[in-house]
């Protein structure tokens, strides 16, 4: 593609080329415009700004306030994962999350990671093992069993596996909600579009209404309406599997805000990630996987990136 666009802007072809990753908007840029919230910020030419300067202008703040991590009480455990098996994916894993805390994922590709959270969530099977909310096993381990247990899982791939991307974003939203919103057996259609219009309103929403078609939004707000479909089941532990990817810098700042905000109210949140800086700025305490185990566990005043890949290589944590 780089090839391409170098080939016809040399036979004096002008392109625009619109992307929220910013290391190919430096590469192939003569000029860059910001637009945020529907209004163009700032023009420029690519040898008078930086990356960070971009995002300080897609935020509207400086670069260092973007993984906004505040501090919170940390409570009681709420989620107890006791020797979680599965054959050749994940063996003999064991954490705790607490309330108000937020739990890091880290792993490089393979490790293990959503699978060990599918197991935990119930969407599939397990060798051995137990799952435990504020001390109760979870028997049957089903995804319904969990989500009425206090449970939410927002999956990886929001397209294949988290939305209906032919369906309006108000059914997107209260599918998992059915029950609180059902009136002697049936849809109350009025609270539906109510609980919809006011999570559109809460997670802000780009959208002209609640009727539009889940396919038919961009990655961030997406992205939103999966998050506010568990949010509408008010979950005590939220998983949520690489929520900022494929979304823009403003996106990704509104659910890290979002996280803040759920912690403070005492949730539970796992926070899994492929991305460095994210785990490290956003997380309370950082796990570890390697190959399906538990590599190490690390402590907030131990975090670094050399100490998590360390971990994620293999190491010990006395090697760390």
């Amino acid at each position: 593609l780089f090839e391409i666009c170098h080939m016809l802007t040399s036979q004096n072809i002008a392109i625009v080329y619109i992307s929220h990753k910013l290391d190919e908007v430096m590469y192939l840029s003569d000029r860059i415009t910001v637009i945020r919230d529907g209004k163009n910020i700032v023009s420029m030419n690519k040898e008078d700004t930086t990356q960070e300067e971009l995002i300080a202008n897609m935020i509207g703040r400086p670069l260092e306030n973007l993984y906004n991590k505040e501090k919170t009480e940390i409570g009681e455990t709420v989620l107890e994962v006791i020797k979680l098996s599965s054959r050749n994916l994940f063996h003999d894993i064991e954490f705790t999350v607490h309330k108000g805390e937020v739990l890091g994922f880290f792993g490089l590709v393979g490790a293990g990671r959503s699978e060990i959270m599918r197991a935990v969530f119930g969407a599939d099977p397990f060798d051995s093992g137990a799952v435990r909310i504020v001390g109760e096993e979870l028997t049957p381990h089903r995804p319904d069993i969990s989500i009425d247990k206090g449970m939410a899982f927002a999956t990886e791939d929001r397209k294949k596996e988290g939305l209906m991307l032919r369906l309006s974003i108000m059914m997107n939203m209260t599918i998992s909600n059915l029950k609180r919103l059902n009136r002697f057996g049936v849809v109350d259609k009025v609270k539906q579009q109510d609980a919809a219009k006011e999570f559109v309103e809460e997670l802000r929403v780009k959208t002209p209404s609640i009727a539009q078609l889940a396919g038919n939004l961009s990655g961030g707000n997406q992205q939103k309406v999966l998050l506010a479909r568990w949010l509408m089941t008010e979950p005590d532990v939220l998983i949520l599997d690489e929520p900022t990817r494929g979304v823009d810098v403003g996106a990704k700042v509104e659910i890290y805000n979002l996280i803040n905000d759920l912690c403070a109210e005492g949730k539970a949140i796992i926070l899994v990630s492929s991305d460095m800086e994210e785990i490290l700025g956003m997380s309370d305490r950082i796990i570890v996987l390697y190959e399906g185990m538990l590599s190490g566990e690390l402590q907030r005043e131990e975090f670094s990136q050399e100490n998590v890949l360390h971990l994620a290589s293999g190491m010990s944590k006395e090697a760390v």
